[in-house]
């Protein structure tokens, strides 16, 4: 990442990865208000303090990586290793509590997110030799759509019976992969090489096109809904629009347009809105609600 953040509420903000906390927990509301009928603001506040502490989590395993001690994030958790392992802590807790009876439910729903996720981030070892999916060549970037989608839709979806998981999932597994893309194209030059991520393997241009298409799936189901939502409930009616699907569509031009100028030279702010770009589309749609 780019230029030294000066400002340390700022950094906090970035390195603390508030903006994709954030993200989470609308990302969760949007999908179970949207696709599963409304819900209660308990799972987007657990999806919060959950993202804190799995990339706090995550963060304070890799910077022990001597590999990369000079990358300003790294340092800085290394500089407040003890109060951000106190954070993960606190926020962990935090998700559980906000979850209350639905805790354990919830972890048995998420469990094709748990194992993946703790195999990838905390590699196991077995007579010296590490077992994990850390060193699986390409996984890197799919590895994280995965967790991402699965786990928002999962959790979004806990408490209700519509079964469009089979459809969700995979939509959003396109929008965090374009996303996830576009950061391994920032840190394809400190990248251990056998990760093998698509930039490595395709060239930042290509993995960056390929982004673009990943972004096609949510554009689509959007448009699909937004042709259904149209249709007048009475026969007075006239056809209406639907602000809640418009907005995110075109709120789609936002990471996309990120996504395409995505270099390893690109200033912090850059890769903040991008991050923020997971909260933009669920924000719009609930400004289109109101409209």
């Amino acid at each position: 990442m780019g230029h030294e953040i000066k400002n340390p509420i700022v950094r906090f903000v970035v390195h603390g990865h508030v903006a994709l906390a954030t993200g989470a927990a609308l990302q969760v509301w949007w999908i179970e208000e949207d696709w599963f009928g409304g819900g209660s603001w308990n799972r987007s506040a657990a999806a919060f303090f959950a993202t804190l502490a799995v990339y706090g989590l995550t963060r304070l395993i890799r910077a022990k990586d001597d590999a990369l001690k000079e990358a300003p994030l790294f340092v800085w958790y290394r500089r407040n290793a003890n109060a951000m392992g106190a954070s993960v802590v606190v926020s962990a807790l935090l998700a559980m509590i906000f979850l209350h009876d639905e805790l354990i439910e919830v972890l048995i729903r998420l469990w094709p997110v748990i194992i993946p996720a703790l195999l990838y981030v905390a590699p196991f070892r077995l007579g010296g030799r590490a077992i994990g999916l850390r060193s699986v060549p390409g996984l890197k970037s799919l590895l994280v759509a995965w967790v991402w989608a699965a786990g928002t839709v999962l959790l979004a979806s806990s408490s209700h019976k519509f079964n469009l998981e089979p459809v969700l999932i995979p939509v959003f597994v396109g929008f965090y992969w374009a996303i996830a893309i576009a950061f391994d194209c920032r840190d394809a030059a400190v990248d251990s090489p056998s990760l093998r991520t698509l930039p490595q393997l395709l060239g930042a241009r290509a993995s960056r096109v390929l982004a673009l298409l990943m972004l096609m799936p949510l554009a689509l189901m959007l448009l699909v809904s937004l042709s259904f939502s149209g249709y007048p409930r009475t026969v007075d009616a006239g056809p209406g629009t639907d602000w809640s699907l418009v907005l995110p569509l075109v709120g789609l031009v936002l990471p996309a347009f990120l996504i395409m100028r995505s270099t390893a030279s690109r200033h912090w702010s850059h890769w903040l809105l991008l991050d923020a770009s997971i909260a933009l589309i669920p924000l719009l749609a609930l400004l289109g609600g109101m409209l």
